[in-house]
Parts: structure tokens; C-alpha cells; sequence
């Protein structure tokens, strides 16, 4: 590999950041992290076992098995639903040094970060980690949609107060003060809140990361493709591409068309577009400042004054978090028996 620095990748759920992460995590002189600003990542080292989707990963947490004193110490409940959009000029120190320790504790090793959180923090990253390289993961939106709601009734993934879905809604909460119309009453479906997030997500990571890499033309359509671009780039040893390509087994696309027409879709990403373009997003987005870009569309911000989710409705979203690890750490429990193994991850 010819740059020995950090590499952080962020995605969207569902969009492949898991095989991304995998091929790291196999190949040699990379110690890869998963997901490390996950809020409930102490019940998850200590209780979660892979997903059967996820082909060929024997633990997400193997990075961590000798770091527990270190995330017990500077992990933050929240790094992951708190403070989801940060800009290059503001300072979180206890998340920047949480970084610091993970990067520093992967030495020898390239440390290799994944994310599904910090797709509207890359700014901060950028400024906080200067150093490090930032790779943009993203999936064409309506199959990572059906991919998050496939085990759902029509009904309830049409809701779009449905909750538990890859917290779409949790981070509807966590951002409307920035971006109000997650708040409408107006959405009508979950699809909605599922493609603000993905297009306001791809416009920051393709206007701010090192290298874009689209999960259905690199690695699903074209396996050797993703490895080349990241050999190219010289995050990735060549020599290692022919022992990582069969980590990339084929996926089907298209399976929205089983549930939705494809008129649904375009209905809704049509007025998605519409309200992102009058309020300067899809063109300034990960460019400028959030302040600036509402400064410049004032007038259709405007309409959206007084709509937005008040603190309480945000504090509880840290009640959740908590009673979602308990959670974790109870289905475990019932699952492998009374033992408890919350000091033997």
C-alpha cells in the first residue's frame, strides 16, 4: 500500500459498508473497525453475533476484543444519535480523542474505520483528521430501501412514523432542528425519510470523501472492480486482490419492483428533488456551510420556521438508546441461556 494513512469509510445502512469493512478486516496490515460510533457498541461487542446476510463475517468485534478498558473509558452513547451533523469549525473533543485512541491502538496495522454514522460529519472529519482519507460507499436507493424493510408488512413500511427501521426516524428526530422538513406532517411514506437521508448522505460523501465507490456498479455488478479502484487510489495492496475477490458474493437488485411500481418511487424522489433544489441542497450540500446555505435560500427556509421536533423529544432519544442495549444484552440472554458475558465479549 502507498499511503500509510487512516482510512475512514462512510455509508448509508444497507449500502454494502459491511462488505467494505470485511474485505479490510481480511486482508493483511489493516486493523478494521466496525462501526465505532454505534451508540449501543458495548451491547453489541458483548451480545451480537453476525447476520446471516452478511456471508463470510465470523465477528464484527474481533478489532475490539483487546480495547474494552479503552471503549468502556471514551465510547459515548452519544457518538451515535447526538450531534449527527457537525461542521468543519465545531469541536467535540471526547469524540475526536475516542478517534485518536482507536487510531493510535491499531499501530502496527492501518486503521481502517467504518461508519454509518458520519456521513454529515465528513466536514469535521475533514478538519479534525486531516491526514486520514475518506472512502464514500452508496447503493442505489430504492434497493437499499427494500433491503431495510423487506421483513415488513406493506403497511408498516409505507408508515412513515415507523420506528426501528435503521433509526430513520431516530435520526428524523436527532436532525430537525437543522433540517425541518423532517419534520412535516406532510411525509407521507417511510421511503420519504429514507430518500432525504440517502440524497442528502450522497451529495456530502461524494463532495467530500477521497474516492466515491458505488456498491451495485463496483462490487455487485463487477466484483473486481471496487478492489482495482482501491488498489489504484493505493489504499489496498494489489498483490491481495485475487484473495479478497471471493469475499464479494452476488446480490440480486431490483426487488423493490416485487412490492412497489416503480411509479411510487418516482412520485416521491420527484418531490424529494424538488424541496432539496428551492432549499439549495442537492447544489450546495457538503460545499457550504449549513448557515450559509440557508442564508442564500432564506425565503423557502422560511416556510419552515417554528417546524421542528423541541428538546424533549431529543432527550428521549438517549432513554431509547439505553433501553435498546438492555435490550440486546436480554435477547442474548435467552438465547445462549442465563450466563451472562458481559465481562468475556
Amino acid at each position: 500500500m502507498s499511503k500509510q494513512v487512516p482510512l475512514f469509510i462512510t455509508a448509508r445502512f444497507r449500502s454494502g459498508s459491511t462488505l467494505l469493512w470485511h474485505i479490510f478486516d481480511q486482508a493483511k496490515g489493516y486493523h478494521a473497525y466496525y462501526e465505532p460510533c454505534h451508540d449501543n457498541l458495548l451491547a453489541h461487542i458483548r451480545y451480537t453475533l453476525p447476520m446471516d446476510s452478511h456471508r463470510g463475517v465470523q465477528s464484527y468485534w474481533a478489532s475490539y476484543q483487546n480495547q474494552l478498558p479503552l471503549i468502556e473509558n471514551r465510547h459515548q452513547p452519544e457518538f451515535g444519535l447526538s450531534r449527527l451533523l457537525l461542521e468543519a469549525h465545531e469541536s467535540w473533543d471526547e469524540l475526536k480523542f475516542y478517534l485518536q485512541s482507536l487510531l493510535q491502538s491499531a499501530a502496527p496495522a492501518i486503521p481502517v474505520l467504518q461508519f454509518n454514522r458520519i456521513d454529515f460529519r465528513l466536514p469535521w472529519i475533514r478538519t479534525h483528521f486531516p491526514t486520514a482519507r475518506i472512502v464514500h460507499l452508496y447503493r442505489d436507493s430504492r434497493d437499499s430501501y427494500f433491503s431495510m424493510t423487506r421483513h415488513l408488512a406493506p403497511e408498516a413500511a409505507d408508515n412513515p412514523g415507523q420506528g426501528h427501521v435503521y433509526d430513520l426516524l431516530e435520526w428524523s428526530v436527532a436532525l430537525a432542528e437543522y433540517f425541518p422538513f423532517l419534520a412535516d406532517p406532510g411525509i407521507q411514506s417511510l421511503y420519504e425519510r429514507h430518500y432525504y437521508f440517502w440524497k442528502l448522505s450522497y451529495l456530502m460523501g461524494r463532495r467530500c470523501s477521497d474516492l466515491s465507490l458505488s456498491y451495485d456498479a463496483d462490487f455487485r455488478d463487477n466484483p473486481a472492480l471496487g478492489l482495482e479502484k482501491l488498489s489504484q487510489a493505493g489504499y489496498l495492496d494489489s498483490r491481495q486482490i485475487d484473495d479478497l475477490g471471493p469475499l464479494i458474493q452476488p446480490q440480486s437488485s431490483g426487488q423493490w419492483a416485487e412490492r412497489y411500481a416503480e411509479s411510487w418511487f418516482q412520485t416521491i424522489e420527484k418531490r424529494c428533488e424538488q424541496m432539496l433544489d428551492e432549499l439549495g441542497l442537492n447544489a450546495y450540500f457538503g460545499r457550504l456551510p449549513l448557515a450559509e446555505i440557508k442564508k442564500q435560500h432564506a425565503a423557502a427556509w422560511s416556510r419552515y420556521e417554528g417546524l421542528s421536533l423541541n428538546d424533549p423529544a431529543r432527550s428521549l432519544l438517549m432513554e431509547y438508546s439505553r433501553q435498546r442495549s438492555e435490550v440486546t444484552r436480554l435477547l442474548f440472554l435467552v438465547r445462549n441461556g442465563s450466563k451472562d458475558c458481559s465481562d468475556s465479549p
